[in-house]
């Protein structure tokens, strides 16, 4: 028969059952809060979170994947993950995960299910005799940002294809102010090729120094809002081409956003051919009313000129060649003459002719201005 306990021994046994349970009853708390704890990191994510064994059983699920396999939490665990997907879209999915349990690393890839894009990564998890035994499977769902980059990507397509057509510059200054477009009108304005241009400080390469300290100013409150003194409008200044000299251009300036920082386009037109030709209108408009005054002095200096060459023949009449008021009164007579040729040119002018003068000045020519 076994040997009876005495009171002692009892009592240390009691102690010993109430201090494992005790331990028990921890273990089992911690084992709580961690599930808990563990399902809620586990939901906490907006991705598809998946455990599975390397036969692809499922061993725990998020929320957020069980919704989008359709399927009712509790009947989910315990069947093949790679049954629920179509049968090409399984094939890729089986094969990266025994690429992931052969050499034991992670992989990213994307791929798509019934319409969507997901970005997937499968995780290696090894067992205590260092072996794969279980892979942890994230998928984010990423149609909205494909179809945004895709609508991005076309909308830059349309830009580089008008702007590469377009006669004005088309320049894009990034939100460092850098350029990051040049199209093939700008190369001709400004003289630079695409290469030398793209990434350099769009001001300290074009702007004249005297707009510098403007610029520097307001800048950075281009870079926080998109607005400044020029955006929405059109505006007259100058700039440098290549070779150093300066310009007048037509300006038109936007600002949009790309990927959360502010960035603006500028449309140049070189006007110097305008301005130009509104310099040469505005000096011919000026010559005119010159002419115009010129003609109505001539005019009022034709009557007593004529008076004076009719007197100067009356006086010729009545004396003899060796008067000695003769030579004066002759030389009189040609100067008249000469002056009413004059006088009549001018009056004559019909168009805007110029000939050389001293010191690279021009002056209007009579003889080819005149009928």
């Amino acid at each position: 028969m076994a040997r009876k306990l005495t009171y002692e021994e009892l009592e240390q046994r009691v102690g010993e059952l109430e201090k494992e349970s005790i331990t028990r009853t921890r273990a089992k708390e911690t084992l709580r809060r961690s599930e808990e704890t563990a399902r809620a990191l586990l939901n906490a994510t907006s991705d598809s979170a998946i455990l599975i064994d390397t036969k692809g059983t499922i061993i725990a699920i998020n929320e957020i994947a069980v919704q989008r396999l359709g399927k009712i939490k509790n009947k989910v665990v315990g069947m093949n993950l790679f049954d629920m997907f179509p049968p090409d879209v399984a094939k890729e999915r089986k094969a990266r995960a025994d690429e992931v349990i052969g050499s034991g690393e992670p992989v990213h890839f994307k791929d798509q299910s019934e319409g969507l894009v997901f970005n997937n990564t499968f995780y290696p998890l090894f067992g205590r005799r260092g072996k794969v035994e279980k892979l942890a499977v994230y998928s984010r769902n990423i149609t909205d940002q494909r179809q945004k980059e895709e609508a991005l990507l076309g909308s830059e397509e349309k830009f580089r294809s008008l702007a590469s057509t377009a006669h004005d510059a088309m320049i894009t200054m990034d939100s460092q102010g850098n350029i990051s477009y040049w199209n093939e009108a700008a190369e001709r304005i400004f003289g630079y090729t695409k290469k030398e241009a793209k990434g350099k400080d769009l001001h300290r390469l074009l702007a004249p120094k005297k707009y510098m300290l403007a610029f520097n100013k307001k800048f950075s409150l281009f870079k926080t809002t998109g607005r400044g003194d020029g955006i929405g409008k059109t505006l007259e200044l100058s700039a440098i081409r290549k070779d150093g000299t300066e310009f007048p251009m037509e300006l038109s300036l936007s600002s949009f956003q790309l990927r959360g920082k502010w960035h603006a386009l500028g449309t140049i037109r070189d006007i110097s051919n305008r301005k130009l030709a509104e310099e040469e209108r505005l000096q011919k408009e000026k010559l005119q009313s010159i002419l115009e005054m010129t003609g109505a002095v001539c005019h009022e200096l034709n009557q007593p000129l004529q008076n004076l060459i009719l007197s100067s023949d009356d006086l010729i009449a009545d004396i003899s060649e060796d008067n000695p008021l003769y030579k004066p009164a002759a030389e009189i007579i040609r100067q008249a003459d000469r002056l009413g040729e004059i006088t009549k040119k001018l009056m004559g002018i019909t168009k805007y002719e110029t000939k050389d003068y001293i010191k690279g000045i021009k002056i209007i020519d009579i003889d080819k201005s005149s009928n």
